[in-house]
């Protein structure tokens, strides 16, 4: 680091000496006339001199009139900087070393045998309710009963369940480890839905699953076994809702899906205000490029794939028309405040039809704007509502057949009030609406005006 510090200096020194080092270029000359084809290429690559913080035009204007020595100097320099960023073997650990010796390497994705459960019980769900109405009591996604196991997912048929994956380690502001917990003992996720004109708690067969373990120290070790078990609840029919954790966990979930109904046969919306593609990352996973590895290992299809929400500056021109070049959709929040959610959602629905059957849906909380979800691990300004998060996510859920959703990036600690707690349950009753109203046969939520009608057809009957 000290060394790329001090060429970065240096090439900066290089061009303040200039004007005392050899005679000046005539004005109007190209700069980089003089320049070895190696260097002249270097220097006339846009990626490179967007790392520097360059463009063409001010590459030009820093070296007009410069001395054919210091321009090449400076290009050395430059070089230099970037060679010097890179892996270089023998310098540098290419593995982060751990101790396969330690006595409870797996002790945290170790299983409890059924055997070891202290009361025999039927396998299914059970309540943690003392009262047979009672409100409060120990927290559980949606009111449901818990699951512990597989065979309590088949014995009591259930249809969604929720999951908690309360891993924190990539880059945003941290605490999604505690979303898990901190939706479960908020409203939003009980009761029916006025505009779907539904109660997913009534229609569905809905189950606490826990959380799962992760490496909070290793994203890399606990993602394969978040996999897994992912893998095993869509194995057996049921739609795992997964409530994370930051953004590296939709590699997990998405895989997942994959691993369960096969490459080439799932299709990816995802709301978020990154698109989670940067190439050229440290580690090969994290927030910041869950889409790259999904694609790069041939999890997904570019076009399946389906961006909604996309703003702020992390959505470069570059990223952009990767994912649009690999077939990708993209439709960012300019679309939807200029054409309205109803289009858009259309627009996606008609892109969906074209693609596999089976549709997963990450929500990533940063798609939102921070009036409505302060609390996200990656905030970004100008954000979507969530009058129009809500329909349109319930809509998806009604028209598609979702086989999973996961919510993420919902960093409790960062919002003192409900605000944010209470955004992302009825992001979750929205999609559980959604799924209840195609179990019903209803393709799309109820309007005022059909409701009303059907009010003034039972008053006559």
């Amino acid at each position: 680091m000290a060394r790329t510090a001090l060429l970065a200096r240096g090439a900066a020194l290089a061009l303040a000496l200039a004007a005392l080092s050899a005679p000046a270029m005539a004005q109007g000359s190209d700069p980089l006339a003089s320049l070895s084809p190696e260097k002249k290429a270097f220097l006339s690559d846009p990626a490179v001199l967007a790392r520097f913080g360059l463009t063409d035009e001010k590459l030009q204007v820093a070296l007009a009139g410069r001395s054919a020595a210091d321009v090449d100097a400076y290009a050395s320099a430059l070089m230099a900087v970037v060679e010097d960023s890179k892996y270089m073997a023998g310098r540098d650990p290419s593995e982060i070393a751990l101790n396969p010796q330690a006595r409870g390497w797996n002790a945290s994705t170790t299983l409890r045998p059924k055997l070891f459960d202290k009361r025999k019980r039927d396998d299914g769900p059970f309540s943690l309710k003392r009262y047979l109405f009672q409100r409060g009591g120990v927290p559980t996604f949606a009111d449901a009963p818990v699951a512990l196991r597989k065979e309590d997912l088949v014995a009591g048929r259930v249809e969604v369940a929720f999951v908690g994956v309360p891993l924190d380690f990539s880059s945003g502001w941290r605490d999604s480890k505690h979303a898990p917990m901190a939706l479960r003992g908020m409203d939003g996720l009980v009761g029916a839905d006025a505009d779907g004109g539904v109660d997913p708690g009534l229609l569905l067969s809905i189950a606490d699953y826990g959380d799962l373990a992760i490496d909070p120290m290793a994203p890399e070790r606990g993602l394969p076994h978040v996999r897994m078990m992912i893998a095993e609840m869509a194995s057996v029919g049921v739609v795992p809702f997964i409530v994370g954790g930051d953004h590296a966990v939709m590699f997990a979930d998405v895989a997942a899906m994959v691993d369960t109904y096969g490459a080439g046969k799932v299709a990816l919306v995802q709301f978020d205000a990154h698109a989670g593609a940067e190439l050229n990352g440290d580690h090969l996973i994290s927030d910041t490029q869950t889409l790259t590895r999904l694609m790069q290992q041939n999890l997904l299809r570019g076009s399946d794939v389906t961006l909604v929400g996309l703003h702020g500056r992390d959505a470069d021109p570059a990223t952009q028309k990767r994912l649009t070049d690999s077939g990708a959709r993209i439709l960012p929040t300019a679309a939807i405040q200029e054409r309205g959610w109803q289009a858009v959602t259309k627009e996606i629905l008609a892109g969906l039809k074209q693609g596999p059957d089976n549709v997963f849906i990450s929500f990533d909380m940063s798609v939102l704007d921070p009036g409505d979800a302060p609390a996200s691990g990656r905030p970004v300004p100008g954000g979507i509502t969530m009058r129009e998060a809500i329909p349109m996510v319930r809509q998806l859920c009604a028209q598609t057949k979702v086989v999973g959703f996961d919510l993420l990036d919902a960093a409790p600690i960062l919002d003192p009030t409900y605000v944010s707690r209470m955004s992302a349950n009825y992001i979750l009753h929205a999609c559980l609406s959604g799924i209840a109203l195609r179990k019903k046969g209803a393709a799309t939520p109820i309007s005022a005006e059909q409701e009303g009608a059907v009010k003034s057809a039972r008053k006559k009957s």
